[in-house]
């Protein structure tokens, strides 16, 4: 069997107290790169009431859910453990 080439995936920086300013440009290249960095930098807005939304609305609603929870994902795993419990409480990327 062909050994097929694959790229390999990009190295996520971690932030573990020194030089946040070079950590933060990398961050943000790396959520832009995974189309996530808009849901971090804007958030999203989840309505008090879902039943009124149409299908469309629906499947965007959990389309930004899920981009949210994998920005947060990101982020949790890209700080050292020192720092991680200054963002644990955070419930959504944008904070």
């Amino acid at each position: 069997m062909a050994n097929i080439a694959q790229s390999p995936s990009p190295s996520v920086p971690i932030f573990a107290g020194e030089n946040y300013d070079f950590w933060s440009i990398k961050m943000k290249t790396f959520l832009s790169s995974q189309d996530l960095w808009d849901i971090v930098d804007e958030g999203f807005t989840i309505p008090e009431d879902t039943s009124t939304l149409s299908q469309a609305q629906k499947r965007e609603l959990k389309e930004n859910k899920k981009k949210d929870s994998k920005a947060l994902c990101i982020l949790q795993q890209t700080v050292a453990d020192a720092i991680f419990p200054r963002i644990m409480g955070a419930t959504n990327a944008k904070e």
